[in-house]
């Protein structure tokens, strides 16, 4: 299948981006010492190999039309070459950027997939997004484990005259 040019150019402007987080997870996965930080970076990274494999495939119009969601599921294991352990920065800090990009790359492909036109090209971007939501939940949870959240809690007053407000507003 002959793609739109949208779907081209989304796609290939999205790929140098995968590269550099690829780059940019191996550094930090090499730096890692919580084991558990370490294997949702790895699972990350996995996926979003699997990601810029499946985005060439679309690319090819030979082979596009085959390529499905399921072709997500298809990840491998990787090995590093570590020849640093630690690149300067805290393990908080490296958490916090792990979960900004998990955020942002969901965001990015979600966005994308909306504005893609070939049913199977948008349907998998919106599903890598979700992989990365996933990853982005794992990060939070591990932050909720390990950093103290920086978050104010609002009370229940001032819950329920947000509320009120609303229901206001909406005539509710």
């Amino acid at each position: 299948m002959i793609l739109k040019m949208i779907d081209l150019s989304l796609m290939a402007e999205h790929l140098p981006v995968h590269k550099a987080e690829l780059d940019k997870l191996a550094l930090f996965i090499c730096s890692i010492q919580d084991p558990e930080i370490k294997q949702v970076a790895t699972e990350q990274y996995m996926i979003m190999q699997n990601h810029v494999k499946v985005m060439i495939a679309l690319m090819n119009p030979v082979q596009n039309e085959a390529i499905g969601v399921s072709d997500l599921q298809k990840w491998e294991p990787v090995t590093f070459n570590c020849k640093q352990n630690s690149i300067g920065m805290a393990q908080e800090n490296i958490l916090i950027e792990l979960k900004t990009s998990a955020e942002t790359m969901a965001n990015k492909n979600f966005n994308s997939g909306l504005r893609m036109k070939a049913e199977n090209v948008r349907n998998i971007h919106i599903q890598m997004a979700l992989q990365q939501t996933m990853i982005l939940n794992r990060y939070s949870d591990l932050m909720n484990k390990l950093i103290k959240d920086t978050a104010p809690e609002s009370s229940r007053e001032e819950q329920e005259e947000t509320v009120q407000t609303f229901k206001n507003l909406f005539n509710m």
